[in-house]
């Protein structure tokens, strides 16, 4: 609900000031990198991107090769079904990386905002494929234990 000039009923007051305490200006500027910085980065956003879509074509692909399989013998291919759905995944977030980097190479002002988001992304990536190499180190443990055991 917005107020009309001048009608104090719904005004927000301002914050109070401490003696000594520097004001804050209300939009803080962000870190602006250089050109030669932007050049950097753009590259890097621009291959990300590319390496993205095509991972996600593989993906397709894949999915595709698992319904051909499906419709001709009646078999799921579990493993094909699981690599379409990681390289879509992984090529989604890798697309999604390269263009917030992209970004920061192009706006003024939101440098710092679009390298975070970049950065997120690739951390969720990174945190699939942590999870991934884990569980697998867990099953080759168990795998050689087992075998081991068994003589």
């Amino acid at each position: 609900m917005a107020t009309a000039p001048g009608d104090a009923r719904h005004a927000t007051p301002p914050a109070p000031v401490e003696a000594g305490a520097p004001a804050i200006p209300p939009h803080r500027s962000e870190y602006e990198f250089n050109a030669a910085e932007d050049l950097i980065i753009q590259d890097l956003g621009a291959k990300m991107s590319f390496v993205g879509l095509f991972m996600v074509g593989i993906g397709l692909c894949f999915a595709v090769s698992a319904i051909q399989r499906w419709s001709r013998l009646h078999e799921i291919e579990i493993g094909l079904i699981f690599l379409s759905m990681l390289f879509a995944v992984f090529g989604v977030w890798t697309h999604r990386a390269g263009s917030d980097f992209r970004r920061v190479a192009e706006s003024r002002g939101r440098d710092v905002t679009h390298l975070m988001s970049a950065l997120a992304t690739l951390l969720s990536c990174y945190r699939l494929i942590y999870l991934i190499f884990l569980v697998g180190l867990i099953f080759a443990v168990i795998q050689l234990a087992a075998t081991n055991l068994g003589g």
